[in-house]
């Protein structure tokens, strides 16, 4: 496992704001064993490339592909470009074009329950590490910028000019393919690969990058002015690194993978931990020794149930998904797949609606093609359209109240007043609300 970074190019085929400690809040969170979490990537069981790219939808709890998705539009795939947009509910990566005299490297917004392009956006730079703002609905993501520059004179009139590149913080907006500088992140000279979340209840962009001596950096920014919240150097030896950060919301903390470099006897084991951000402090919380490798953007965070799922290698390099519990510290699931399955992600959309209220770019129940339930609020029934797929039903909260069902009307005069996400067995929600 390499240390990767954001200003270098890697292509595969398919291939107070601050948090100051690890505080598990008592929260009501799904039970694992009841929920459902499908995770999307892309799925090969081959390296010929000429065979087509798959998006793949994976139920990481039970062990079951539920979906494949031929994508021809596109011909391979940039790593570590992928993201999950939850308003839109659209997978978001570049890729190099298939069309004949367009195969060129370029961006799309694939809507993952209508299996369409949603936006083919021209950005003409660099982008890496996007993350979806739950809370503001919007999209930041790292890009460079030229730090300094050198004229290289030939000395006959002729030369180049040499740049220095940085990172700084951007926002983007895929419907007018445009890109908004926020502010330059100082004092690093890369950010690691696979290492940035986003903390939407307190506007955060979190990241490891490293410095010019060397030092792995935990850095908080402000994802409207870009400020530096924190910078401080993580707490860990130096043949070991830090990769797959999370931010558990409902948790109050970020999560990631700490690993050796290589095969390394005398290093700790590899471990999912928790980090403080003002000190560096690195907390174990669930070691896992059956890691031998990962690729970069291997992990996801299920913010309803919350679950932290990655894909990993074993020693006979063998693709497994494991899904943790942070707070019981226990392991879920660890299931063993075959082939290659990269660029994971997760739709939090439910997550979205209930925390934040935010559905004005989600797909509604009155959109074209939606599941439709009706009357809207209810107050005894609520019903829906026939040939409903199998559903569950789970509260603001994010309790689960109706367990797997298929059934056309469900009653409601025993519930709660309040807001309810139907979720149904492919992905698709509906919001409703509950009046008494």
């Amino acid at each position: 496992m390499r240390q990767l970074f954001k200003n270098s190019h890697c292509y595969a085929h398919m291939a107070q704001k601050v948090h100051s400690s690890l505080l598990f809040l008592t929260l009501l969170f799904v039970n694992a064993t009841n929920a459902q979490v499908s995770v999307y990537g892309f799925y090969s069981t081959y390296t010929d490339p000429s065979n087509p790219i798959v998006l793949g939808q994976y139920e990481a709890i039970s062990g079951e592909w539920l979906e494949w998705d031929t994508l021809a539009f596109c011909d391979g795939v940039v790593m570590g470009s992928s993201a999950f947009d939850a308003g839109t509910e659209s997978y978001m990566f570049a890729g190099i074009g298939a069309a004949p005299g367009n195969n060129s490297i370029q961006f799309w917004d694939y809507d993952v329950i209508d299996n369409a392009i949603v936006n083919n956006p021209s950005f003409n730079q660099t982008i890496n590490a996007i993350q979806h703002d739950m809370a503001g609905d919007r999209l930041l993501a790292l890009g460079t910028y030229a730090q300094d520059s050198t004229f290289i004179d030939f000395g006959n009139g002729t030369g180049y000019w040499e740049y220095e590149w940085g990172s700084e913080l951007i926002e983007l907006n895929p419907e007018e393919s445009s890109v908004t500088s926020i502010a330059p992140i100082e004092g690093i000279n890369g950010v690691v690969l696979g290492a940035t979340a986003f903390d939407s209840d307190n506007d955060i962009y979190a990241l490891v990058g490293m410095d010019y001596a060397g030092n792995q950096k935990f850095i908080q920014l402000d994802g409207t002015t870009g400020a530096v919240i924190s910078s401080v150097n993580l707490q860990i030896p130096s043949n070991m690194g830090f990769n797959e950060l999370e931010c558990f919301i409902n948790g109050e903390t970020f999560l990631g993978i700490k690993r050796p470099y290589g095969i390394n006897p005398n290093a700790e084991t590899t471990a999912l931990v928790s980090v403080n951000p003002l000190t560096g402090e690195l907390t174990n919380l669930v070691e896992l020794p059956q890691i031998y490798a990962f690729s970069p953007n291997a992990s996801v965070f299920e913010q309803t149930t919350g679950l932290f799922i990655m894909l990993y290698y074993d020693f006979n390099n063998q693709s497994h998904i494991l899904v943790v519990d942070p707070v019981e510290a226990e392991i879920v699931a660890d299931h063993q797949i075959s082939g290659s399955f990269i660029e994971l992600q997760i739709n939090n959309r439910e997550f979205m609606v209930a925390a934040y209220g935010n559905a004005s770019s989600i797909h509604e129940a009155t959109a074209e093609g939606a599941w439709n339930l009706w009357p809207n609020p209810a107050n005894a029934v609520v019903r829906m359209q026939a040939n409903a797929a199998p559903y569950q039903v789970y509260d603001a909260a994010g309790k689960l109240v109706q367990p797997w069902s298929s059934a056309l009307e469900i009653d409601v005069r025993d519930w709660l007043a309040g807001t309810y996400i139907a979720i149904q067995a492919n992905g698709r929600t509906a919001r409703f609300n509950v009046a008494h």
